[in-house]
């Protein structure tokens, strides 16, 4: 079988779709609406080049922010993109519906999963009508993957387009309920209807996107008919909330540092993969023997293939050896050696620093421990990735331990002010 390598997701992460596809009547789940468009922002480049794409498991989870191993559900809404027919120009701007172009086709013609590789294809039509629209909307797919609910998705993809003219057109009410996926039976009194749908989208939206909405509505003889909203671009939110958390934390310093990435590749891996995915990768890397003795020699292409090909710790290594101290590792491996310089120095040299910070902990009045960690906790809690880990494991976490060691060079620097330099360590080992 051919490998599919996953490709990094351009750190811009826009799809650009055709405004028919946005404006069309379905009443597509949230995983649908957002695995149809990750489909298509994946297979766009070569939309026109092939009859059929191919996508890793692990990419398409990562594209729509799906966190879940239940691999049933992305099978079972691949089944419910196949038999969903949309239909399209609802909405034919300057014309009467009666004189615009109706189409209707399903939104994949098909789809199979080969162990880790996800295969599918667009009918004919489908396929002419993606593929470099005159008009469209721009889809942040990082954006995508932070919804919640399909109705704020729904109302995301149909502003998105109107964003630089400030406000959509006015939505027959109807056509508006269709657009969002609900049917005229399903709140059929408006109070509930905005309760239930417009409000709740409109608040998500607010949250989640690049831009807020305001809704505006007109009545006829006091009653509800049409709608619409008022945009304004949200400068505030941060477009890229991985990204921007990584560059926060010790994590992209930690790539850029231990590992050698440039800031390209360091995007690029933020963008692909999930944080936690990431911390795995390297967590089982700086836990093995040859990390440690230094007989990795280039780290971050060592990385890049474990994060690509999901690196898993060898089943024979007992769970006792895997939570050995660096210490103990460095004091056998003195023992083996009878050549010392053979071991790598700045290794030793960040073991004695850790060691050192880690006896000056304890060895700190508590009243100064004590303030020292409250300044690290405010801290760190503004580092949205890596505090649910320091929550959960503490500086036990060797990520964990790097950001407190930065923040302690930083911000309580006399700590360490007696610390051997690198210099004088080598010099007396």
């Amino acid at each position: 079988m051919k490998n599919y390598k996953q490709k990094p997701i351009d750190h811009k992460s826009e799809l650009k779709k055709h405004v028919s596809t946005i404006h069309c009547a379905n009443s597509l789940s949230l995983l649908q609406r957002k695995i149809a468009n990750a489909l298509l922002f994946h297979a766009y480049e070569n939309l026109l080049l092939q009859d059929e794409y191919h996508i890793t498991i692990r990419e398409l989870c990562s594209l729509i922010g799906y966190d879940s191993h239940d691999y049933k559900s992305i099978k079972k809404a691949l089944i419910d993109l196949l038999s969903t027919v949309i239909e399209w120009n609802i909405i034919e701007e300057g014309l009467p519906e009666s004189e615009g172009e109706w189409n209707a086709s399903s939104i994949i013609a098909d789809a199979s999963i080969k162990g880790s590789i996800c295969s599918y294809s667009y009918s004919k039509r489908m396929k002419q009508l993606l593929y470099m629209p005159a008009i469209y909307g721009r889809l942040n797919m990082q954006i995508q993957a932070q919804f919640k609910s399909s109705y704020g998705l729904a109302l995301y993809e149909n502003v998105i387009r109107y964003q630089n003219l400030n406000q959509t057109p006015w939505f027959d009410l109807n056509v508006f309920r269709k657009l969002m996926g609900v049917a005229l039976d399903i709140y059929p009194i408006f109070r509930d209807f905005k309760r239930r749908v417009i409000d709740k989208a409109v608040a998500e939206v607010n949250a989640v996107a690049d831009l807020t909405v305001e809704p505006e509505f007109k009545r006829i003889d006091r009653k509800i008919t049409t709608i619409r909203f008022l945009i304004t671009k949200n400068s505030t939110l941060i477009k890229n909330p991985n990204k921007n958390a990584a560059k926060q934390s010790g994590l992209l310093l930690h790539l850029n540092k231990e590992y050698g990435l440039n800031e390209k590749q360091i995007h690029h891996i933020i963008a692909a993969y999930d944080e936690n995915y990431i911390l795995e990768k390297i967590a089982l890397i700086e836990s093995s023997s040859s990390y440690n003795n230094g007989k990795i020699i280039n780290l971050g292409k060592y990385l890049l293939n474990a994060l690509q090909d999901d690196y898993k710790q060898p089943k024979s290594s007992s769970q006792k050896k895997q939570k050995e101290s660096i210490a103990v590792e460095l004091e056998l491996l003195r023992k083996k050696h009878s050549n010392i310089k053979e071991l790598n120095e700045k290794k030793l040299y960040q073991t004695y620093v850790d060691e050192y910070l880690k006896t000056q902990l304890e060895s700190l009045p508590e009243n100064s421990k004590q303030i020292l960690m409250e300044n690290f906790n405010k801290h760190i809690r503004n580092l949205e990735i890596i505090n649910k880990l320091y929550i959960k494991e503490g500086l036990q976490n060797k990520i964990i331990f790097i950001e407190f060691k930065n923040f302690v060079k930083q911000q309580f620097p006399e700590i360490l002010m007696s610390v051997l330099s690198f210099e004088d360590f080598v010099s007396n080992m």
